[in-house]
């Protein structure tokens, strides 16, 4: 799959090679081959590009040695062996046609320069600048062997023809009036001298005629600059004498047809003033004929005239001549009795003429024309004029019955057409895609227009890049932009007086813009350079309208050392003038003013690597590319611009943008005189000054323009070789690596504590050309990633919640090797999603449409714009294709509905569930191959649900966003959604109608249907804990179960294609979900559910987490001896070492000593028996058992070994091997738990401090530290590793010895759910929940909102960022203690500061919401808090401080409006750094309780009260009541 070329735009043809163009038909496909530069170009008959060959290709040993690969100077076609050959001094290429490709089939070197060559049945001849040399192979031969038959000195000749029978060999040389002949024998060598036919012209033009058979006689034409036809013959007596037998010139058709003479008054319409003579090839005619012979027929049969001119032709009976008089009239004469003898019966006959339009006039002027036939098109008259070609339909039979319609234009150059000669260096765009201009290596500048869409132009082809002008800018520019649909040229060049920056206008119909306008009041230093170049205008801005026209502009500018200026460019707007900007042009009909240009702003842009060293420059400097979907660069009418606008990259990778101030600061009055003072515009006395008095770089600094720094990134890349920034702010970077490849990074501006920007780092191998940005109408990123023959699409992938998958990632590539072989020069986005490739002195426009070579299965599926969403379809365009990997997801794609049933959204999923099983059913009852159902209304994701009439039962209930916690507990018994529906939707899913899901998706889908059947049964035993786990298990049983049974590759929902690979273990999330759930009888069935057989191992146990959620003590034990039991039973040889370990360590000697009675086959069961008949309570066998131990370490045997170490009474050292020997860190857990008998032992501590914290720090992982920390007791710190820079929970859980941090899981929207469950649930969590800062929580809400946004899930991002809670239960706060930075810039545990009026009132406890308030655990010890002996935890209520205690309201004594501002502070803060905040009617309220709060409280009887209270266990209480 590809991108559909929709236009090629070949290179200009070599004007200065006479023999530049042939045609040549091979199976049925017309070739038009012709040269340009170094290639040789084949075109349709439709002109359409097809190929390029490479002449220097075809030699590499010569290529490489060469300092510069000249030009071909001449190509030649042979269609009887379908070959084509081509010379450039001294070598020769030949290819030929075979299996549907042209390979090289010879090469041949000369021992001289080559000026024209002819190839018939495999006899070569070569006209040199010395002479003449014939060469000769085999054509039948495996091996192709030239040999050099015979080489003579001659003058060089300027054409050479071989006869059709290699006879004869006949020449011209320049400036010589004569043709010479010279004969050869069948053995190809030359018979005698030359025969020199004199005539009384210059000879133009010489070419054989073909005779009827091989042993025929052989007719040379001769066209003299007269346009006089002459033909020779051999005469009868001597076969290599030729003599003249007739002379036909522009008399005889003047003559016999009574037209105007050629030396009337009208023969200026063409250039040669004789006329054109041209004589048509009589094979293709006839060949033509044939083809046309039912048609003919039927078309002139009642023409008898017509009729006997058809049949004479296409019997071989007579030739036919052209002649085209000065005046544009096409007169037809044959030539007949040419096979006849005497030689004195040939005669000449006049045939028909006919008028031919003007637009077809040149295409017989030139003397390169060619004939050529094919089946589809019929005659096609194929010539070069001017350095144009053009293709006609020739029609001979309405040319005979002088039908002017006979020639009709079927394809042509026009004269607006630009073609390059050069190859091509670099491509520039206007800032919306419409305008392209094309640099040459050599500075020629070609300019284009892109056109929408469908749109066409009046008297204009319809190609999509509509030609503008070619030229050159002397002196060469440096840079180069472009603007108003590109018409607008900005130019930086160097000449003797320094840096320049200049704009021109290309103007409609000039081929060349205007003379170049200096911008005033630049100045560069010799050792600065300019690295960007912007221009954008109000035309280019936006949406644009095709009658619009440019009012204003504006270009910046920015060097090399981070100096910029901003221009703005007026247009004066004369009527009179159809120019975007007016211009005075002497050449031009348009004259009038020039445009005004002002400079507005310079200024140096303060790089941030410059503080440290100042005299570092931005290793880059670009723009922030301005071409995007529905948006606007500036504001044309307050002159602001509205996005960034430059990039810079400092050496050490660090991303900062930048946007202009233009010059709302500093509008100038309508009445002001403005002045200049060294070039600078100031104005007049009274008004705001444009620029300020400080001079830089010699230039008045505009500190009212001083540019602002909208955002840095630090990406800590160095040497940054490329870097491209999208008008997403999407920044890719390409560096080196010290193995030699590429990394190409992708980096997002928004960054914050739990986002460095970095979404992509790929290493590449294959050198990096080229990278451009474009944007979707979605806003939706497009990289091109230019290589060397390919260029490679890659667009964001949408994340998925599974399975880790990259950010970004290629999903389509274009091969350039199928169109050209030469490397790619640049390629660009332009309009409209097309992409523009370079290749060479080529052009290649590509669509955004796809070309399905072959059917392709359909991409993970999503949503429209509209409101009924129909599928399947198969994307018809990237930006669709895209749309399908990043953009919303299906309702009912199962991604949605299981991030909705994580959400409590049980409801909503039923109700979807019910719409798709009734639209699957109605269209299968309809007869219908394709879905058709209505998408829901974002609003509905969260809004209060009415319920419906056809789904009412299952949409009664009521829920409030994200964060509902209240179940409806009422059963309704008119439920729609039961089994029999769920069961016949799974039915459905297989069926005939189409869905847009593949079958693992389906699947899936079958999956969530059955679990929240299954919930909706459990709802009233299930909490939401519980419901998460038990999907998250039928989500993890079903997909290793698609994994192991499919090897195929099968698409996944996030779009890419890959093989499904079994997970190895239930993420922690779904642990962590577990172990807070008061279901756990049921899932701990559930699990047992999923395993083989029903008997759990534990390698399941361990992949399902049981030992890490399972909260009873006793169901710890009982499941583990069944894990034991099980793992026994499993093999037939009834191994008892393999459960000896978990029987161990539950203190079951004996069941091990029962079991190995039960193993009679194992071969140690007689020494096992005796060794543990023996009472290991004593410390011998003790002792005995820990040297078995050692020994079993010392054979690998690490489980059994650890077997031993429990038996002997050493639980520790058993639990060292599982840690270390086993790697198995969750059976260490688990054996601990057994030992001890719950989770607050020195055994389970020492696995969760001193192993699990660290690997989950070291990991990044969320899940893990919060499910460490809640069973080490740290429900604080387990609430803060939730959301808080995992840095800091680092360092507040082990000071002294730090812990090695990866990166965090901070993409996952569950651990706020999860936060959200935890905060308010006991003392400890609402003082973690307090010590994480608010602009963390903020930040990270933000940011798991754009990652449902990734997912696909955009209803559920915006009901996320609608519903989301930041009211948290209030805690008093300890004094704060000096900690290390944090990581991310944000402090490690800060309290919320009351300065901040976040709230009106004081928060409680619980949070406000829409349920019930439930108790908070109390698991803290206040009294320890209280108690003067230890740290403070509770400081002292703040008191309010006022500026003027005498009258608050009036500061310093001064009579104002009252200004109702207070300070808090407590007795730790520095009343040096008080700021007043606004007192509001709300802090007034505050300042009150607070006032209340500064009255002594007696807190002894409620301390004594709680403390009793404690001690009786009393475990809930309002915490309400407290305060």
């Amino acid at each position: 799959m590809s991108l559909k070329l929709q236009e090629a735009i070949p290179g200009r043809p070599n004007e200065l090679s006479s023999q530049c163009l042939d045609v040549l038909e091979v199976e049925g496909h017309g070739y038009v081959v012709y040269l340009s530069s170094s290639n040789v170009v084949l075109l349709d008959e439709r002109l359409n590009l097809k190929e390029t060959l490479v002449f220097w290709d075809a030699l590499p040993h010569r290529a490489s040695s060469s300092t510069s690969q000249t030009q071909v100077q001449g190509v030649k076609c042979d269609p009887a062996e379908c070959l084509i050959l081509a010379w450039s001094d001294t070598h020769v290429v030949i290819w030929q046609y075979s299996k549907r490709r042209w390979t090289v089939h010879s090469t041949i070197l000369s021992s001289n320069p080559i000026t024209r060559l002819d190839f018939q049945h495999g006899t070569l001849v070569l006209g040199t600048s010395a002479g003449m040399e014939v060469w000769r192979m085999d054509p039948s031969a495996q091996v192709t062997v030239w040999d050099r038959l015979w080489e003579r000195a001659y003058p060089a000749p300027t054409s050479i023809q071989l006869s059709p029978v290699l006879g004869h060999i006949a020449w011209i040389v320049k400036d010589q009036k004569g043709v010479y002949i010279l004969g050869m024998d069948r053995a190809g060598q030359p018979m005698g001298v030359p025969q020199e036919m004199r005539h009384p012209r210059e000879v133009e033009c010489i070419s054989w005629r073909k005779p009827k058979s091989d042993s025929g006689d052989a007719h040379l034409y001769t066209i003299t600059t007269n346009s006089v036809l002459r033909i020779y013959s051999p005469v009868l007596d001597d076969p290599t004498w030729f003599q003249l037998l007739s002379t036909i010139g522009p008399d005889a058709f003047t003559r016999s047809l009574h037209v105007t003479s050629a030396n009337s008054s009208e023969a200026k319409t063409i250039i040669h003033p004789f006329g054109v003579i041209w004589p048509l090839d009589a094979d293709v005619l006839r060949q033509n004929l044939k083809a046309m012979q039912d048609t003919s027929t039927a078309d002139h049969g009642s023409d008898n005239q017509v009729s006997k001119m058809i049949h004479a032709l296409r019997n071989e009976e007579s030739d036919v001549v052209a002649w085209l008089s000065p005046q544009g009239e096409l007169v037809l004469r044959s030539i007949i009795n040419m096979d006849r003898k005497p030689p004195t019966l040939l005669r000449s006959l006049p045939l028909s003429n006919i008028r031919l339009s003007p637009s077809s006039l040149p295409f017989l002027t030139s003397p390169v024309a060619r004939l050529l036939h094919t089946p589809n098109t019929g005659l096609t008259v194929v010539s070069l004029s001017s350095g144009r070609i053009t293709a006609h339909r020739f029609s001979l039979t309405k040319v005979l019955a002088k039908d002017p319609s006979g020639i009709q234009l079927l394809v042509g150059s026009s004269d607006s057409q630009v073609e390059l000669s050069q190859r091509v260096r670099q491509f520039v765009r206007t800032p919306n895609g419409r305008g392209l201009l094309v640099v040459g290596e050599e500075g020629e500048i070609g300019a284009w227009y892109k056109r929408r869409n469908g749109e066409t132009l009046t008297g204009q082809n319809s190609a999509a890049l509509q030609g503008r002008g070619l030229f050159k800018i002397d002196p060469r520019p440096h840079r180069i932009a472009i603007f108003a649909k590109g018409r607008g040229i900005v130019t930086f060049f160097r000449d003797k007086a320094g840096g320049h920056v200049a704009l021109q206008h290309l103007d409609d119909g000039q081929l060349s813009p205007t003379e170049p306008v200096l911008l005033p009041d630049f100045s560069l230093a010799e050792d600065d350079d300019i690295k960007m170049l912007l221009a954008v205008s109000d035309v280019d801005d936006g949406y644009e309208s095709r009658r619009r026209k440019t009012q204003r502009a504006i270009v910046v500018a920015c060097s090399a050392s981070g100096r910029a200026w901003v221009w703005r460019v007026i247009s004066p707007r004369d009527p009179t003038s159809a120019s975007e900007l007016a211009f005075s042009d002497s050449t031009s009909k348009v004259t009038s003013a020039k445009p005004e240009v002002h400079l507005i702003s310079t200024y140096s842009l303060p790089i941030e690597s410059s503080a440290i060293h100042p005299h570092d420059k931005p290793a880059l400097v670009l723009p922030v590319d301005p071409m995007g979907w529905h948006q606007n660069i500036v504001d044309w009418t307050m002159d602001t611009p509205l996005q960034d606008m430059v990039l810079t990259v400092t050496v050490d990778g660090c991303l900062e943008f930048w946007r202009p101030h233009m010059g709302q600061h500093h509008q100038l009055s309508t009445n002001a005189r403005p002045t200049r003072i060294n070039g600078t515009r100031f104005v007049g006395k009274g008004e705001s000054p444009i620029m300020d008095g400080r001079l830089v770089n010699g230039m008045r600094n505009v500190e009212h323009g001083a540019w602002e720094r909208s955002g840095i990134v630090r990406t800590g890349k160095n040497g940054v070789l490329m870097a491209r920034c999208s008008s997403r702010k999407k920044t890719v970077l390409v560096c080196q690596t010290p193995s030699g490849k590429q990394e190409m990074t992708i980096w997002d501006s928004n960054v914050s504590e739990f986002s460095t920007g970095l979404e992509s780092s790929l290493i590449i191998s294959e050198p990096i050309q080229d990278l451009d940005w474009t944007t979707t109408s979605d806003l939706q990123s497009v990289l091109a990633v230019g290589y060397k023959h390919r260029v490679v699409l890659i667009c964001e992938q949408r994340l998925s919640y599974v399975d880790p998958t990259p950010g970004w990632a290629p999903f389509l590539t274009i091969d350039m090797l199928q169109y050209d072989p030469r490397p790619i020069c640049d390629s660009i986005w332009l309009a409209g999603g097309s992409l523009a490739i370079g290749a060479g002195n080529h052009i290649y426009l590509f669509s955004r449409f796809l070309d399905r070579g072959s059917p392709e299965p359909s991409p993970a599926p999503s949503i429209k714009s509209s409101g009924t969403v129909v599928g399947p379809e198969e994307p018809e365009d990237i930006f669709q294709l895209i749309a399908h990997q990043n953009g919303p997801l299906w309702d009912c794609h199962p991604t949605v509905l299981g991030q909705c049933l994580l959400w409590n959204k049980i409801d909503l999923v039923k109700t979807i569930l019910i719409t798709l099983a009734t639209s699957l059913r109605e269209a299968q009852e309809a007869g219908r191959r394709r879905l058709r159902m209505k998408r829901l209304d974002p609003s509905e994701f969260y809004a209060v649900q009415r319920g419906k009439t056809q789904v009412k039962a299952a949409t009664d209930s009521r829920y409030d966003g994200l964060f509902s916690t209240q179940i409806d507990l009422e059963t309704n018994e008119d439920d729609p959604f039961t089994s029999a529906l769920v069961r016949n939707l799974i039915e459905r899913l297989d069926g005939p109608v189409r869905l847009p899901l593949d079958d693992f998706e389906k699947s899936m889908l079958a999956t969530v249907a059955q679990g929240t059947l299954e919930v909706e049964e459990l709802r009233r035993s299930l909490d939401h804990c519980g419901l998460r786990y038990l999907l998250s298990l039928r989500f993890f049983v079903n997909y290793n179960r698609r994994a192991s049974t499919s090897g195929a590759n099968t698409p996944l929902s996030s779009g890419m294609s890959g093989q499904l690979r079994p997970q190895q273990r239930l993420s922690f999330r779904n642990i962590v979900w577990a172990m807070h759930s008061e279901s756990q009888e049921l899932l701990l069935n559930a699990a047992t559910n999923t395993c083989m057989n029903g008997k759990m191992l534990w390698g399941e146990a361990k992949n399902l987490g049981v030992f890490l959620w399972l909260r009873s003590a006793e169901v710890v034990r009982n499941q583990m001896e069944l894990v034991a039991r099980n793992r026994f039973m499993l093999d037939e040889d009834r191994d008892p070492t393999s459960c000896s370990l978990i029987f161990f360590a539950l203190g079951k000697k004996k069941v091990v000593h029962g079991l190995w009675r039960q193993a009679p086959g194992h071969k140690e069961q007689t020494a096992m028996l005796k060794f543990l008949a023996n009472d290991f309570d004593t410390e011998r066998w003790k002792t005995a058992a820990v040297k078995n131990a050692y020994a079993l370490l010392s054979k690998q045997r690490y489980e059994y070994a650890a077997a031993f170490f429990m038996l002997a009474g050493k639980p520790q050292d058993a639990i060292n091997i599982c840690l270390r020997q086993l790697a198995d860190w969750q059976l260490a857990f688990a054996l601990a738990r057994v030992v001890e008998g719950s989770t607050d032992g020195p055994l389970v501590r020492s696995v969760l401090s001193d192993t699990v914290v660290p690997l989950a720090f070291a990991g990044g992982h969320r899940w893990l530290a919060t499910w460490a920390f809640w069973l080490l007791g740290r429900r604080d710190l387990a609430v803060r590793v939730l959301l808080s820079p995992m840095d800091d929970v680092a360092y507040d859980w082990s000071p002294e010895n730090e812990l090695s941090v990866g990166n965090p899981e901070n993409d996952d929207p569950s651990l706020l759910l999860l936060f959200q469950h935890l905060k308010s649930k006991s003392l400890q969590t609402a003082k973690g929940t307090n010590e994480i800062p608010e602009k963390v929580e903020f930040d990270f809400v933000l940011h798991n909102a754009r990652v449902f946004f990734r997912m696909g899930c955009h209803a559920l991002a915006l009901d996320l960022l609608r519903s989301w809670n930041f009211d948290r239960p209030f805690f008093p706060h300890k004094p704060i203690r000096s900690r290390r930075p944090s990581s991310m810039g944000t402090p490690a545990s800060p309290s919320r500061s009351l300065s901040t009026p976040h709230s009106a009132r004081r928060p409680s406890f619980l949070l406000s919401s829409h349920g019930r308030h439930e108790s908070m655990f109390m698991d803290l010890d206040v009294l320890a808090e209280a108690d003067p002996s230890e740290p403070v935890t509770r400081v002292p209520s703040p008191t309010p401080i006022f500026q003027n205690t005498a009258d608050p309201f009036r500061p310093n004594g001064v009579e104002s409006t009252p200004d109702r501002s207070i300070h808090i502070l407590d007795e730790k803060t520095d009343t040096s750094l008080i700021s007043p905040i606004r007192e509001t009617p709300d802090l007034i309220e505050i300042r009150e309780e607070l006032e209340k709060e500064m009255k002594p409280r007696k807190m002894g009887n409620l301390m004594k009260e709680l403390k009793q209270d404690v001690r009786q266990g009393a475990a809930e209480f309002d915490m309400d009541s407290f305060f």
